[in-house]
């Protein structure tokens, strides 16, 4: 199989069509959830509109790798068109059905689009730069989400319709380069009709990681600014430490994925989670304006790193007949925990208080490295790799 990302014009190809989808991903939903608030709906509506988008991702992740060995280039392609068209119509959904079947729809298209682009960069990375590129891919993506984001609440008080326009617009502008500048060479025949199993138990530590990954940023993102709230800072304060901390975990993503490269993948996202779990149960005794920061900072940064390199790793555990249904299984998982996570997270910060909010992420950590340490094959087997670090291709027997 040949590896177009050893390509770095290919690379960047690929980071532009990236953040050419999260663009609109960023920008639809804070802006959906402004739309439905300011029609009157509840903050039950609100949350149930998104979950119906991660649904939408889910459900369509379980037909996303026979798409793909269908359809090829297209999937993706009418992925992205679903994405960008569903978010340049939300505002004129016209009543709740129609707004609940636009996010669905742009779940579905989520689903189509980001499936092929991760399968895509498991199967055609040069193995000692997969972490690498993934570093890359994951940078695009949250850069991409940061602007839309900015771009969109900016317009959203003076040309609220209009964001949601310029939001899909800018996806449907990335169709070229997924079409005529992103090579994307053809399955092989003779794995088109190959059942593979995908390998659970070795890799308990990759889909944990995108479950967890997921848990963290649904409640993270929905719940952290109530909890600076609580602490006293202001709603400026609150803006200005988010945003850092957000710019942080972009610049950290590539010399992250460096380090898994070179020391092993497995290592350095064990040590990710571990930096996770100390950091959220050091969270409640932070305070100050040094302190505070540069614990969000290392929860951020290394829980973000959980995606990438989980894909990544799994990646070396999967073989390549499995690898689009084990990606669609990552992403389906990862949406699992964005679901869960806000959910719980909510109940702990009613039943014990705000400053109860790190008690959900700890506990979620815990699950993921108890479940890896208790089911994981031995050291010394074949079929784990998580015992080594990266020693470069394996040669042939």
């Amino acid at each position: 199989m040949s590896a177009p990302l050893q390509n770095i014009r290919t690379l960047l190809v690929l980071c532009l069509v990236s953040a050419g989808w999260a663009f609109s991903f960023g920008l639809s939903a804070p802006l959906a959830s402004l739309w439905l608030s300011d029609a009157g709906h509840s903050d039950s509506v609100v949350g149930l509109n998104t979950g119906v988008y991660y649904l939408g991702i889910a459900v369509t992740a379980i037909a996303v790798p026979s798409l793909m060995r269908r359809m090829g280039r297209g999937c993706p392609t009418l992925g992205f068109v679903l994405s960008g068209t569903t978010v340049m119509l939300f505002p004129w959904g016209a009543s709740l059905f129609g707004w609940f079947v636009l996010r669905l729809l742009n779940g579905i298209g989520g689903a189509m689009s980001l499936i092929p682009l991760e399968t895509y960069v498991n199967r055609h990375s040069p193995a000692e730069q997969r972490s690498r590129n993934f570093g890359f891919y994951a940078v695009a993506i949250a850069v991409g989400w940061a602007l839309g984001n900015l771009i969109g609440l900016q317009m959203y008080d003076s040309a609220a319709r209009w964001a949601f326009v310029f939001g899909g617009l800018i996806t449907l502008a990335a169709l070229p380069l997924l079409g005529f500048h992103l090579p994307w060479p053809e399955e092989p025949a003779a794995q088109r009709g190959e059942r593979v199993p995908i390998p659970w138990r070795r890799s308990l530590l990759s889909f944990g990681s995108g479950w967890g990954q997921g848990f963290l940023e649904g409640s993270m993102v929905s719940l952290l600014p109530i909890y600076l709230l609580f602490l006293g800072l202001s709603k400026d304060e609150v803006s200005w430490l988010t945003s850092g901390i957000m710019i942080g975990v972009i610049l950290m993503q590539v010399p992250v994925a460096w380090l898994a490269d070179r020391l092993g993948r497995a290592r350095v996202l064990l040590g990710c989670h571990l930096v996770v779990l100390a950091g959220l149960i050091a969270l409640p005794f932070c305070s100050g304006h040094i302190v505070l920061p540069v614990c969000l900072f290392l929860i951020g940064a290394c829980s973000g790193a959980f995606y990438p390199l989980g894909l990544s790793l799994l990646g070396e555990q999967v073989r390549e007949a499995a690898l689009a249904r084990a990606t669609a299984c990552y992403l389906a998982l990862n949406c699992l925990g964005s679901l869960v996570g806000p959910i719980v997270t909510g109940i702990v910060m009613d039943s014990y208080g705000k400053l109860a909010m790190p008690a959900g992420g700890i506990v979620a950590c815990l699950t993921v490295l108890t479940a890896w340490l208790v089911l994981r094959e031995p050291c010394g087997s074949v079929n784990a790799p998580v015992c080594y670090t990266y020693r470069g291709p394996r040669k042939a027997a």
